[in-house]
Formats: structure tokens, C-alpha cells, sequence
């Protein structure tokens, strides 16, 4: 293994803060059999962990816990989505739990993808990717995605004052400014909500 490749490699993962990664995240360095086999000697080494085929993280340990830290089911399936050119976005539950709106840990993942239909097992958590139109996922920025699944997800006549301040304080003023201009031809409900979530 080269070592300059393999001090790139762990280089990146640091300044990227890539929870998780595969081979493709590096092959800008190196051919890919170049870089999966310098992975291979970093597992070899437990300086990288194989999480599941195809995905690893750095080996860490929680001293305290006595347990290895491991990335988030959000992480893995966003480094699975990096490898296979997806655009992804969670929905349902995973929306509202990722944004904040509930503490419950969900007891399965969706997301909506331009890929394929996929059943992951992560963490004997199943985990699905529903495949959608392509437009419904390229004409928005992934907060503004995110946003737009969280309403949905808890309903037209559902929403409260204390979800809209949760999701006020979850997003900067970009990221406010990119929802109204990127919905502005959504349907009227959901646009009346992001407008009361984006006013100052």
C-alpha cells in the first residue's frame, strides 16, 4: 500500500468529516482497484471498519460506553447514494426524526431516490429506498426537499406553532431563502406553511 495514498485517503476522511465512505468518495486519487485495496489493508490494520459491503467508517471506540462508534443509518445510505449517483431524500418518519420534530428512533428508514427500488438491513434496521420521479428531486435543494417531506409527513391540518418554530430554528437564513424561491409553484398548502416557517 502506498503510503502517500493511504495518508490522503485518512486525510480526507478528517477534513470532509465523512462518517462514512467507499471507494468512490477516493477515486479522484487513484484508480479504483488502487484505492480498494489500500481500504482492505486499512481494515486489515483496524484503522477502517467494513460496515456493510461496500461501505466503511474509521474505527473508533466509545471508552466510556465500551463500544465502537459507528456512523448513523443517514450517513451510511447518503455514502451508499455518493457511490451509486443517487439523489436521495429521507421522508415519512426519517424526515421528521432528522429534522427534529421527533426524538422517537424510527423503527425503519424511507427515502424517496432517483435510483432503483432497495431494501438495505443496517443495524438489523430495514431500511427502504423508493424510487420517484427524477423532478421531484432535482428541482429543490436537499433542505428544501427535507422541508417539504416533513410537512407532508405530518399533514395539511396538523401542523402546530411549536413544529413550525422547530423547523424555524432548524434552518439559517439561506437555507430560508432557498425554500421560498425554489417553491414558489408548489402546491398552496404546503407553500403557506414554508412561508410561515421562513418569515422573520
Amino acid at each position: 500500500m502506498k503510503t502517500e495514498l493511504r495518508s490522503q485517503i485518512l486525510q480526507r476522511i478528517k477534513d470532509s468529516n465523512l462518517n462514512a465512505f467507499s471507494c468512490f468518495d477516493f477515486t479522484d486519487l487513484a484508480p479504483y482497484k488502487t484505492v480498494s485495496k489500500c481500504l482492505e489493508r486499512l481494515e486489515d490494520s483496524h484503522e477502517v471498519k467494513r460496515i456493510i459491503q461496500g461501505v466503511y467508517c474509521v474505527s473508533l471506540f466509545d471508552d466510556v460506553l465500551k463500544l465502537p462508534i459507528l456512523p448513523s443509518i443517514d450517513d451510511i445510505i447518503n455514502c451508499l447514494a455518493r457511490k451509486h449517483k443517487w439523489t436521495i431524500c429521507p421522508t415519512g418518519n426519517t424526515a421528521l426524526n432528522l429534522m427534529g420534530l421527533s426524538t422517537q428512533v424510527p423503527a425503519s428508514y424511507t427515502y424517496l431516490s432517483s435510483g432503483p427500488y432497495k431494501n438495505y438491513l443496517i443495524y438489523d434496521t430495514p431500511v427502504s429506498l423508493k424510487r420517484t420521479m427524477t423532478r421531484e428531486l432535482i428541482n429543490y435543494s436537499y433542505i428544501t426537499l427535507l422541508l417539504i417531506q416533513c410537512i407532508k409527513a405530518i399533514g395539511k391540518d396538523n401542523i402546530t406553532d411549536n413544529e413550525i418554530n422547530t423547523l424555524k430554528l432548524r434552518l439559517n437564513q439561506t437555507d430560508k431563502l432557498k425554500a421560498l424561491k425554489e417553491t414558489t409553484f408548489i402546491q398552496a398548502w404546503i407553500r403557506k406553511i414554508i412561508v410561515l416557517i421562513c418569515e422573520e
